[in-house]
């Protein structure tokens, strides 16, 4: 089936279908419905914007991820990616930094190419963006994140949980003094600060906050926390990061220092990323199911697209411990 037999069928000339499916001239309203009309009767919906036409949708997906952490979001993205596609969508990526003007740019961008729906793995500062999604009405699905306040469905890990497990895995091991590279700014940053806090506390070991030190979920921002921690502590047991770009960046200043990993310093990273598995020392990592989290949310997108079907608002994904070999044990 082609655009000339839609054309036959329809009565029109080839030229009339070329019109009406790529919007470029103006057509009658009688003639454009007998166009849509042979498409709808005939199935010709293999070619995208023919189907978009027929079905009212664009078949097209927003994806707004940050510009942070490239190796974990683009893990995601091919998940996300070839669920939807295999679903006949498109996904438009939208990588934002978090400026207001730069997201505006790309919220605005998503609306003006009338995507079905949206997955957000992006946590803004700026309120009012999350006002201006809200009116775009369309489904949104969080991806890996947690937003307070937009009550949408989310998919994601314990972040909480998976902190204090990496933390309890490093107690475990005879370590107490302890620094954290945090991802600062953002809530799933908090949340496994907090996890971090609460581990020691139960383990009856003293929170000192000048073994914080605050990372960008980048390799940069986690060699220069790693060198900032050693230039205050000569002595530490262990270093958790909260990201593995982060940990590996840290691997990299402990190197130059002539610091030997894990001999003299554990390393404890967080994602899971493909990265962990070729740093040298193998990275131990709280490993969190990336892919399986884009693969998720996309297939409750998904259904909410396809189907009005309610789909849960929180579904939590299990973490593990990934054993390597940057973590000593001391015991």
């Amino acid at each position: 089936m082609g655009i000339k037999d839609i054309a036959k069928d329809a009565g029109v000339s080839v030229a009339t279908v070329s019109r009406v499916l790529n919007n470029t001239k103006f057509v009658s309203e009688e003639l454009r419905q007998k166009v849509l009309s042979s498409i709808e009767r005939q199935g010709y919906v293999a070619d995208h914007i023919a189907r978009s036409m027929v079905l009212k949708k664009t078949f097209t997906i927003g994806l707004i991820i940050p510009a942070v952490s490239e190796m974990y979001h683009q893990m995601i993205f091919s998940s996300v990616e070839e669920t939807l596609e295999a679903h006949r969508y498109k996904v438009l990526v939208c990588r934002v930094q978090d400026t207001l003007s730069n997201e505006q740019i790309y919220v605005d961008l998503l609306m003006q190419n009338r995507v079905d729906g949206i997955i957000l793995m992006h946590e803004s500062k700026n309120p009012q963006i999350y006002t201006h999604l809200k009116k775009a009405q369309v489904p949104i699905v969080l991806a890996g994140i947690d937003i307070p306040g937009l009550q949408v469905p989310q998919v994601r890990i314990d972040d909480l949980a998976a902190a204090m497990d990496g933390t309890n895995h490093l107690l475990r091991l005879g370590h107490r003094k302890i620094a954290l590279i945090m991802g600062s700014g953002y809530s799933v940053g908090d949340k496994r600060l907090a996890g971090y806090k609460r581990a020691l506390e139960e383990a009856g070991v003293s929170f000192d906050d000048s073994l914080l030190q605050a990372g960008g979920y980048t390799l940069e921002s986690g060699y220069d926390a790693m060198n900032a921690l050693l230039s205050r502590h000569g002595d530490l047991d262990a270093v958790f990061a909260l990201s593995d770009e982060m940990a590996a960046g840290a691997m990299h200043a402990a190197f130059q220092q002539g610091i030997d990993i894990p001999h003299d310093i554990s390393l404890l990273g967080f994602d899971g990323i493909t990265l962990a598995a070729y740093t040298n020392p193998k990275l131990t990592t709280v490993s969190q199911p990336i892919c399986e989290i884009g693969e998720k949310a996309a297939q409750l997108l998904l259904k909410m697209l396809e189907s009005n079907e309610v789909v849960p608002k929180l579904t939590i994904m299990a973490h593990t411990i990934q054993q390597g070999d940057s973590c000593l044990d001391r015991r």
